[in-house]
């Protein structure tokens, strides 16, 4: 069911200078599916701008929460002005926006075998899938991918970390890092055929930019696994 929301924010959180974290009180009446989004509205000088955002808590949590990248426009002032994601990142605690949703079809199936790949902020539904399944005790093998420059602009790094178990396999790779202690590259076919078993048996699903995703997706098809078992979000 859609909902028009109003939500207020309890905590913001840096994690580098353009990627921030927003957690809302979570509306009680709001019941979501891991891998949707809400449309969020903030003003931009006095004129209400909206955007969707995928939601990276699951509905297991307390709490609503957001991760984005502000995309500032230095060299285009006008475009600036009404980027929602500058406008969202200037909310404090106490502060208060509409939402709507949730949305999307990016969302867990049922499939005992699941592949994640993420670039950037891609990481976000993953976030909120991997937690749902681990926190519901779903018995599902998870391998999941990212992808980001450097070891510093991986999201939820700790966290992924910790949830690792004999059912969660995490493999960071970082493309701009030399000094990156794991995987360094872009994701491939051999990264992906070193790590994954039963490669055409799994469901995939792969979130970020429309290239990366792209490159991903054909990497996929040309390894003869089947469209239907593919779910892509990508933007740009």
């Amino acid at each position: 069911m859609l909902l028009d929301m109003q939500l207020t924010l309890k905590e913001k959180i840096w994690h580098t200078n353009e990627i921030y974290t927003l957690k809302f009180e979570k509306p009680k009446d709001l019941n979501f599916k891991p891998g949707q989004y809400l449309n969020l509205t903030v003003k931009i000088n006095g004129n209400p701008e909206k955007r969707a955002y995928s939601i990276s808590s699951s509905p297991s949590e307390e709490f609503l929460m957001f991760t984005i990248k502000r995309e500032d426009y230095l060299e285009e002032p006008e475009k600036r002005a009404k980027s929602v994601s500058t406008g969202l990142s200037k909310l404090e605690p106490g502060d208060k926006i509409n939402a709507r949703g949730p949305f999307g079809i990016f969302i867990l199936e049922e499939n005992q075998n699941l592949v994640f790949i993420a670039g950037g902020t891609g990481i976000t539904p993953f976030r909120c899938m991997s937690k749902y399944i681990l926190d519901n005790k779903i018995k599902a093998n998870i391998t999941l991918f990212y992808s980001a420059r450097a070891e510093k602009d991986f999201l939820f790094y700790e966290e992924f970390n910790k949830l690792k178990n004999d059912n969660l396999k995490f493999i960071p790779t970082a493309t701009r890092d030399e000094n990156f202690k794991g995987n360094k590259g872009r994701i491939d076919e051999n990264l992906l055929k070193n790590n994954i078993k039963n490669f055409n048996e799994n469901t995939y699903y792969i979130c970020g930019p429309r290239l990366f995703v792209e490159s991903v997706e054909s990497i996929l098809l040309k390894s003869n696994v089947e469209k239907k078992k593919i779910k892509v979000d990508k933007w740009g």
